[in-house]
């Protein structure tokens, strides 16, 4: 698609992570719509440089320039990771950007340098504010990845939206209904039909009012719209474009930030504690019914160790898109590929 190797390797390693952690809703599933589709359209400049916008000792801010979000958040969380190593912890943003993928992946880089990493990114409008019914933001994740001993880390990568917009995809390829509390109609109206929440719009982290918390996840997305959008200098809220323009190239703002743990104490006894606290919470007390708590970050560490082990498993309709990525790209598809 005219991307260098080094950026579609990025792309790729990105894409691949998210399918091996088992977060099927961002890896291959969205090459086709997401990136080529958009590339082969011209809505994504795929030779775009970015560029440095400002810079201090603390502080990074970056203009993709319409480029794909793999590369230029990867550079970008790395450059913030060094400052971070020079002067205790930074902050980076990035603006005129696309869809990067899953925001772990970019909070996981710091772990590598013993820093505490943070990401985040807004999104083309997906979801409804609390009391209201008109799309206002994205699914807006955070990622926090923290290490502990022995390659064990917390890593919290979650939308501040009930769920991401990919899941009720997913749930219309398996034919099954929504959770409630997942995603409302055009109307407003809550709704379980897949069909009905991807017209209309998924609810904040909270689900629908106050009652269950919907203003805290509208907060969190307002803060991420904050830290990524106006504090990056991007596409605001009242400029982005609703869900039919969602894939707009350029509208994208993301945020990073590392903080270098010997800054504060002993790197050594910071993740001995870190790793006395989560086993302090694996080894609680479980609720009936319940198999014990869960880790932010099990589960995908667990799935990786699986996949890596015995191959990463593709829904049949990610294989037949690929396929047809293939054909569009005159590239032979694989045919080790399968579902």
């Amino acid at each position: 698609m005219g991307v260098s190797s080094e950026d579609a390797a990025l792309v790729g390693d990105v894409l691949v992570a998210s399918d091996t952690r088992g977060i099927e809703s961002h890896g291959v599933a969205r090459l086709e719509g997401f990136y080529v589709d958009r590339i082969r359209d011209g809505q994504v400049d795929p030779k775009a440089t970015s560029a440095i916008v400002r810079e201090s000792p603390t502080a990074l801010a970056v203009d993709a320039r319409n480029g794909l979000g793999h590369p230029v958040s990867v550079r970008t969380m790395r450059r913030t990771i060094e400052k971070a190593r020079d002067v205790g912890m930074a902050v980076s943003t990035v603006r005129n950007s696309n869809h990067y993928g899953i925001a772990g992946y970019y909070a996981m880089l710091a772990m590598e340098a013993d820093c505490i990493g943070i990401s985040s990114t807004n999104a083309g409008r997906l979801a409804v504010p609390t009391g209201g019914r008109d799309l206002m933001l994205g699914t807006n994740p955070f990622a926090y990845a923290i290490p502990a001993n022995d390659g064990d880390s917390f890593v919290l990568d979650m939308a501040t939206t009930t769920v991401a917009r990919g899941k009720l995809e997913i749930a219309k390829r398996l034919g099954k209904k929504l959770i409630p509390g997942w995603a409302v109609d055009v109307d407003g109206a809550m709704t379980t039909d897949p069909d009905a929440g991807l017209e209309g719009a998924v609810l904040p982290l909270g689900g629908f009012g106050t009652e269950t918390g919907g203003h805290k996840g509208f907060g969190l997305g307002l803060l991420s719209e904050m830290l990524c959008a106006v504090l990056g200098g991007g596409v605001l809220v009242p400029d982005m474009p609703p869900l039919s323009g969602a894939l707009n190239g350029g509208i994208t703002s993301h945020f990073f930030a590392a903080i270098r743990i010997d800054s504060f104490r002993d790197v050594a006894d910071f993740k001995a504690d870190v790793s006395r606290e989560l086993a302090a919470f694996r080894t609680s007390a479980p609720a009936p019914g319940s198999a014990g708590v869960v880790i932010a970050g099990d589960p995908e560490a667990a799935k990786s160790e699986e996949q890596l082990r015995n191959g990463v498993s593709l829904d049949p309709v990610v294989v037949a898109s690929l396929a047809r990525v293939a054909e569009k790209t005159g590239v032979a598809p694989v045919q080790s590929l399968k579902s």
